[in-house]
């Protein structure tokens, strides 16, 4: 598989008050094409933090970034958000739907940003739903579905406009355990279906170890994780 993510002695620090406070003090990522990497640590261990580097969220204070030979911390922010909308999704613990909008038109939201046609974005946000096992909820608004719904419906919006890298952040952190063991099965299947990158931020090592790869932040830190 072709290398798409190289990160180099990525950096960041906060100021707590008058303390400087180091959440990455170094780290070094390389994802091919296709992988499926889960990144586990304590609350407070950067994990977070990484992801929304990686997704040109947050500005490393050092470093390098480079997904598909872009740099991307070279990137403008007008630059920037056009590169997140074309290249990347994101899921989240919480999955950010719009409760005015019904499960169809959320999935659909990235591709009327990019500007395809509406009944482009519709048919895809469809085709999302059949996929995810959700079509026969299209109507519903996200107040209508459970927990597990909306995350999969989460996870088709991040899909909908076929990215390079869907980046997750405790994407199973408010769901019971038989759910979040659906959530992470669909995910596998998904990437296995569309090659697509997953990278999957988790502080359950149980369900990481579903995935092929898992990586934990030590003192700032990647460094390989046992199975």
């Amino acid at each position: 598989m072709p290398n798409l993510l190289t990160a180099t002695a990525l950096t960041r620090s906060y100021l707590d008050g008058e303390r400087e406070v180091s959440v990455l003090a170094g780290v070094d990522l390389s994802l091919n094409q296709g992988d499926m990497v889960a990144i586990v640590g304590a609350s407070g261990s950067g994990k977070s933090t990484l992801l929304h580097i990686l997704g040109g969220l947050d500005k490393a204070d050092s470093g390098s970034l480079t997904v598909a030979n872009l740099d991307v911390l070279a990137l403008n922010a007008k630059a920037l958000a056009q590169w997140r909308n074309e290249n990347l999704g994101f899921v989240y613990q919480f999955h950010h739907l719009l409760g005015e909008f019904n499960a169809w038109e959320n999935i659909a939201m990235p591709l009327l940003i990019a500007g395809q046609p509406a009944a482009h974005a519709k048919q895809r946000a469809l085709e999302l739903l059949d996929r995810v096992g959700l079509s026969h909820r299209a109507e519903h608004s996200p107040a209508q579905l459970s927990g597990g719904e909306r995350q999969r419906v989460a996870i088709a919006r991040a899909l909908a406009n076929r990215p390079k890298m869907v980046l997750a952040d405790e994407p199973t952190g408010n769901l019971d355990e038989d759910t979040a063991a659906m959530i992470y099965n669909l995910m596998l299947s998904l990437n296995a279906e569309f090659g697509t990158t997953f990278v999957v931020v988790t502080h359950d090592h149980t369900l990481a170890a579903k995935l092929p790869r898992t990586l934990a932040m030590d003192h700032g830190l990647l460094v390989e994780a046992r199975k």
